[in-house]
């Protein structure tokens, strides 16, 4: 027996996961220490070309260049990049606040294995109006992110937080994205992130993408032309996606979410976003000629000629679409089943056209057209209709309560500043649950959404 108990511990030992003896390790340009990364005066000068699975990779601010993360595998042994606050920078020695001030600033990230949290730390408190100055970490030029090898192999479980990801910009003839993966990539999270400028997509996703969550982030500004057509997100494939709590500015081509060139997409939970085209947009006469203006649809799944693609099951609720321009505003599935539509704000926007096969209900209108919804339960205001806080501050809190909302369950009944919708006995429609005086404290998202 005693030999039996040696045996099992022994076995036990074994099986302790090799990230047990996890460090820190230190980097910032700069440095003039001995360069092993053991401290902020001893740190690398830039982040080492192979990553020890299980450690914390601090940065300072400064400038990174281009990296490629391709560290192999060791089960689950993840790798964190974080960036260094005056409140979380690991040892103290050799540390200045100055280190923690500035952002940690790259020009493109390729990364082709899994296991990587990527972890700015600190972002703006004005997010959704698109302030970016204070993510700890900032990926800017064309093509920033690639999630792909184009071999096949890409990169899986990878979380992205307070990170500012910036294409080249919009009408350059790039067509570049800002998120870049061809292999299916799975089990990926960018939460509090921003995502913007780029020429084509700010997501082109292709093959069966799995288990994305987008949450809590600004997203903004893309290009579509003839030329190079673009949308805010391209897939062919997807399967169990929530997309939640974003705001979403500027939008142009097919739709803000778009499904193309064949494929089946399901299991999509979008919920509490704001989606707006600004007054600057709509006034935008400098923007050069023949770009695809406005959108087709807020979500548009396409089943015609060229497109052979089918979506099931998408539960859009609590949404804010405002001042969408083009030719529809609404949900456009022509294909698939399981669709539901409720207790989303249409305000000042082209004609919904909202076609599927499922059930809309709860839903409010005002200055759009509200074609494809014949349910008793929606409301089409006609006088009183100024319910938000600020379009021109970009504030899209509720000045006054709206409900008339159907009632949900998690993870549905809070919204984007975590006030829980109904507390007052008033579900309210849009992306915000109505708040005394206009304000709310605002707390962290939730790190934990999944579809189950």
């Amino acid at each position: 027996m005693k030999n039996r108990i040696l045996l099992s511990v022994a076995l036990t030992a074994c099986l302790i996961p090799v990230f047990a003896n996890a460090a820190n390790q230190y980097v910032r340009p700069g440095a003039t220490g001995r360069n092993d990364g053991s401290d902020w005066a001893n740190a690398y000068t830039k982040l080492p070309a192979t990553l020890k699975r299980g450690d914390t990779y601090y940065l300072a601010g400064g400038s990174y260049g281009n990296y490629v993360f391709d560290d192999a595998n060791s089960g689950t042994a993840t790798i964190t990049i974080k960036k260094a606050t005056e409140a979380d920078h690991g040892t103290g020695t050799g540390w200045s606040p100055t280190f923690g001030s500035t952002q940690a600033v790259f020009n493109n990230w390729q990364i082709y294995t899994d296991y990587y949290v990527f972890e700015g730390q600190t972002r703006n408190s004005n997010w959704q109006t698109g302030a970016t100055s204070q993510y700890g970490i900032k990926v800017a030029g064309t093509r920033p992110v690639r999630l792909d090898n184009g071999s096949g192999t890409g990169g899986d479980y990878l979380t992205f937080r307070h990170i500012d990801f910036q294409g080249g910009g919009r009408d350059t003839g790039a067509g570049d994205d800002v998120i870049y993966g061809l292999s299916g990539n799975s089990y990926i999270t960018f939460q509090n992130c921003a995502l913007h400028d780029s020429d084509r997509t700010i997501f082109l996703m292709r093959g069966n993408w799995r288990n994305l969550t987008v949450d809590h982030n600004y997203i903004a500004r893309n290009t579509s032309t003839p030329a190079i057509h673009g949308e805010m997100l391209s897939m062919t494939e997807s399967t169990d996606v929530v997309w939640s709590n974003n705001v979403m500015e500027d939008i142009e081509g097919t739709a803000f979410i778009a499904g193309l060139n064949g494929g089946t997409v399901a299991n999509w939970k979008i919920f509490g976003n704001v989606a707006v085209h600004s007054a600057a947009y709509a006034a935008d006469t400098g923007r050069k000629p023949g770009h695809n203006y406005g959108v087709s649809g807020f979500v548009f799944v396409a089943n015609d000629a060229t497109n052979n693609n089918t979506g099931n099951n998408f539960q859009v609720y609590n949404n804010t679409f405002v001042n969408l321009k083009g030719t529809w505003s609404g949900v456009v599935i022509q294909k698939g089943t399981g669709h539901e539509v409720r207790n989303n704000i249409w305000y000042g926007s082209v004609r919904t056209n909202n076609s599927f096969s499922g059930t809309m209900s709860n839903n409010w209108y005002y200055n759009t057209q509200a074609d494809g919804d014949s349910s008793a339960t929606k409301t089409v205001c006609a006088s009183g209709c100024d319910v938000f806080s600020s379009i021109v501050s970009k504030d899209f809190r509720l000045k006054t309560p709206l409900g008339g909302g159907m009632s949900l369950a998690a993870p549905y009944n809070v919204d984007m500043y975590g006030s829980t919708r109904g507390k007052d006995g008033t579900w309210d429609r849009g992306a915000f649950e109505f708040s005394v005086g206009g304000t709310v404290a605002t707390v962290q998202p939730p790190t934990n959404l999944s579809v189950n």
